[in-house]
């Protein structure tokens, strides 16, 4: 694989792409340069005015509808101080709502997830007050005991506005936020081809990191880190000839090229075996692709992995996609706190929310997307680890619990080396020899998502 480096735009991994083709690299974006202030990382001043001023305007990830299948199906999601229930109130409407009870503040639920029977309640196990599944009060225990006065305009669970995305739930606190898709920005259109429902949560973690939120997310928007951090990947992807691109509204991808024998190798014609690893989990013989180099070894995965969707049925699905859509890591950061990983046969959502009360402290979450399969022999591969499952044939018929990780091992080989440095880095920022961040152009998405968040702070 080829590249030349241009200070303006970086790498192109698609030179040939243009337009509204979603491979093109965007245009040129100026980025704030210079050090970047270490308060705002730490200080209760920061948090505070990021809650008052962006965490309750935008649009917040908040599940996904594979939980969400039949009507009185529900997951709770917690955001700061704030908890929601949000849950399929009929068969074409998803609902979200304060989860809290308005009588004397008691969650309404402490599962994760769950399911209301038809003919059952949302119920609080404090003092006996019900609402139907769509929000509405059904019963005040005891009701003739209350002065009217105290009970005056209650009819409802106070609600949210929910919307939906490619199976992604959202929610937002502002009820003049502007349209879900029009908060995403090209998201919508660049993954157009790609439809997350035929998927099924294969794992899901989540965690309290010792780290704010902004220190946590910004490892996973740039991929300067990975030769140190996560050396396993130098094998088989670009570390150095990342395509990174900066939209409207904080929004930026990075594109990771994978399935060749990478930038720092000394010998890139080996196919190495890593990259025979590969093409032979996904079903590829390699004696097949004896004459491909490997650093041209994304067309050996190319061709496999569309003869993977033909045996396993998502042909239709591949057929859209262009061969760098198929091999490669196409990471979309959704302003502010998600990232999405979207791969041609898997997806990984991961978040970061800020701590109820500790600015140094945020809410990691990783859920993992993956295509089932029909071939008995094929294994699955977990996006977030690149872990592989102990089971053939893998349907995703059953959804598996979140985990809440206690050892570091517990996020799995690939996240663990993030999750290991992420709160000795915020100790770090905390260190009086340190003046501020210097970024390069290939962090630049940190640059730009922090301008946004300026621009919703007020700052310009």
């Amino acid at each position: 694989m080829k590249g030349e480096y241009s200070v303006d735009d970086g790498y192109v991994i698609y030179p040939e792409a243009r337009g509204d083709d979603p491979a093109a690299k965007a245009p040129h974006r100026d980025v704030p340069v210079g050090l970047i202030p270490v308060d705002r990382y730490f200080t209760a001043e920061e948090a505070s005015a990021e809650w008052d001023h962006l965490f309750t305007k935008i649009w917040n990830w908040a599940g996904v509808t594979h939980d969400l299948q039949n009507v009185g199906d529900y997951f709770r999601y917690d955001l700061g101080p704030e908890t929601f229930v949000v849950i399929r109130s009929a068969p074409d409407r998803i609902q979200a709502f304060h989860n809290v009870c308005p009588h004397r503040g008691n969650f309404l639920v402490y599962p994760d997830y769950g399911h209301i029977a038809e003919g059952g309640s949302l119920y609080c196990k404090f003092h006996g007050w019900r609402f139907n599944i769509d929000g509405s009060l059904r019963e005040v225990k005891d009701r003739h005991t209350f002065p009217e006065e105290n009970l005056c305009g209650l009819r409802s669970l106070k609600e949210v506005r929910c919307e939906v995305w490619n199976s992604m739930v959202f929610i937002t606190m502002d009820p003049d936020a502007q349209p879900l898709e029009q908060a995403l920005g090209v998201i919508p259109r660049h993954l157009m081809p790609y439809d997350f429902s035929r998927m099924r949560v294969y794992s899901e973690a989540q965690g309290v990191i010792d780290a704010n939120w902004k220190t946590a997310l910004e490892a996973f928007i740039e991929f300067y880190h990975s030769d140190d951090t996560h050396p396993q990947v130098i094998p088989i992807s670009a570390t150095l000839r990342t395509q990174y691109d900066l939209y409207d509204k904080g929004i930026s991808r990075m594109i990771v090229p994978t399935g060749y024998s990478g930038d720092r190798t000394s010998t890139p014609d080996v196919v190495n075996d890593g990259l025979k690893g590969f093409v032979g989990f996904f079903g590829g013989n390699n004696d097949d692709y004896a004459g491909i180099k490997g650093g041209d070894y994304r067309v050996a995965f190319a061709d496999t992995l569309r003869k993977w969707a033909i045996r396993n049925g998502h042909d239709d699905l591949f057929d859209k996609l262009s061969d760098g859509q198929l091999t490669d890591d196409w990471n979309y950061h959704v302003f502010p706190t998600v990232t999405l990983n979207v791969f041609s046969h898997s997806l990984l959502i991961q978040s970061w929310n800020p701590h109820r009360s500790d600015p140094e402290k945020c809410v990691y979450r990783a859920l993992s997307l993956v295509l089932p399969v029909r071939d008995p022999e094929q294994h699955v591969m977990d996006p977030a680890s690149f872990a592989v499952s102990a089971e053939k044939g893998w349907t995703g018929e059953t959804r598996p619990p979140r985990t809440y990780p206690e050892a570091l091992e517990d996020w799995g080989t690939v996240l663990s080396q993030d999750v290991e440095r992420l709160p000795l880095i915020q100790r770090g920022l905390r260190s009086r020899s340190y003046e501020g961040h210097r970024l390069s152009r290939s962090e630049c998405r940190i640059n730009h998502y922090l301008a946004q968040i300026d621009h919703y702070l007020g700052r310009h």
